[in-house]
């Protein structure tokens, strides 16, 4: 099919001239988050149903002209969750409507982490190369290997999201995806609050009292510093790192050396961390995870799960497009709480149901 490489305003006015009217655009990104907190967008790749163009994110910059492209329109993209943070991220802005065609095959009972690679194949008979997906994107100039993989992640787009469509329009299932897509584009819209940044620590359900109100004040000030320089968390401290500091604790910097922290970290923010632990010994910890369920708990359990599997089964769905886990451990410890993802077109098929059982 061929593509339109676009890095200056004179491509910038192709493309907008050539998308006017085009509805749905179809879209993908290439972006690179190795070394820094927030993703950096290398590459966006449009279809606009007749032409493809491939958009030097970094040399045309966080352009209004560019920003508006996917606004007031139907913006088709394949698990696009991660994209669309690295757009946010790039352009401060979200396409108003999103339409994912992983979500889309979820809903018509494929597995909930089809890739595009495996939809392709399996729907148009077409073997997409998988080689340069890690390559380095914010290179330049690019391979051609990396633009004819960059290229292909559209060309298909259009035959899936009718096919897709139609099949969903079959099966009376039109409005779940609806639903679906703008409760992700408002989770890609979201950002988590520092002082909640404690239940992301791996093994932070072991703490209690006063080791879990360090840990608390530990992971919001990791949050708010991996923000500010564009670091990766780990790249300020690692997750066994602040376990171990809230369990034991600290009080001077010599501590910090003792629990071999890197001399880095206790060099530039030994200090930091140290008033961070002694204000926390004052503090009121945040409420506890959650303990590990017990036997009688994993029974009851186990029954509600055959019985999402039985509801699946009867929908053609895979279980976990009915009910995720964590949705279901919400509902055990609280029946009267529907949790959001569950009081859509879930409810009177799945949560109703087991709100019974529960009762």
């Amino acid at each position: 099919m061929g593509h339109r490489w676009i890095d200056n305003e004179d491509g910038l006015e192709e493309l907008l001239e050539a998308a006017q009217g085009a509805d749905p655009l179809f879209v993908d990104t290439e972006f690179m988050r190795e070394r820094t907190f927030w993703p950096e967008l290398a590459l966006v790749q449009i279809n606009t149903g007749s032409l493809i163009f491939l958009v030097d994110a970094p040399a045309l910059g966080a352009s209004d002209r560019l920003r508006g492209l996917m606004q007031g329109r139907r913006t088709v993209m394949h698990a696009c969750s991660e994209d669309l943070e690295a757009i946010r991220a790039f352009g401060g802005a979200l396409p108003d409507d999103v339409a994912d065609t992983q979500i889309a095959a979820a809903l018509c009972g494929a597995s909930l982490q089809c890739s595009y690679q495996r939809l392709v194949s399996e729907q148009l008979d077409v073997d997409l190369p998988k080689d340069v997906t890690r390559s380095n994107w914010l290179q330049r100039p690019l391979s051609e290997k990396q633009r004819t993989y960059a290229e292909k992640d559209v060309v298909y787009l259009p035959q899936l999201h009718e096919r897709l469509r139609e099949r969903l329009e079959a099966l009376g299932r039109l409005e779940w995806w609806r639903e679906e897509c703008a409760r992700l584009r408002e989770g890609a819209q979201a950002e988590m609050a520092p002082e909640q940044a404690w239940r992301q620590v791996k093994g932070a359900g072991s703490l209690r009292g006063e080791a879990l109100a360090r840990l608390a004040r530990l992971a919001a000030w990791r949050e708010e510093t991996a923000r500010r320089r564009n670091l990766p968390r780990g790249f300020v401290v690692r997750d066994p790192e602040l376990l171990e500091l809230a369990r034991e604790g600290a009080g001077s910097l010599e501590d910090l050396r003792r629990l071999q922290f890197h001399p880095a970290l206790v060099r530039r923010d030994g200090q930091t961390v140290l008033d961070l632990l002694r204000e926390a010994g004052g503090s009121e910890p945040p409420e506890a995870l959650p303990d590990q369920p017990g036997p009688e708990e994993r029974a009851l359990m186990k029954r509600l799960r055959a019985r999402v599997r039985e509801q699946a089964d009867s929908l053609g769905l895979e279980p976990e497009v009915l009910m995720r886990r964590r949705w279901l451990e919400a509902l055990i410890r609280d029946p009267e709480v529907i949790p959001e993802p569950l009081s859509g077109w879930r409810r009177e098929l799945v949560a109703e149901p087991l709100r019974e059982m529960l009762s």
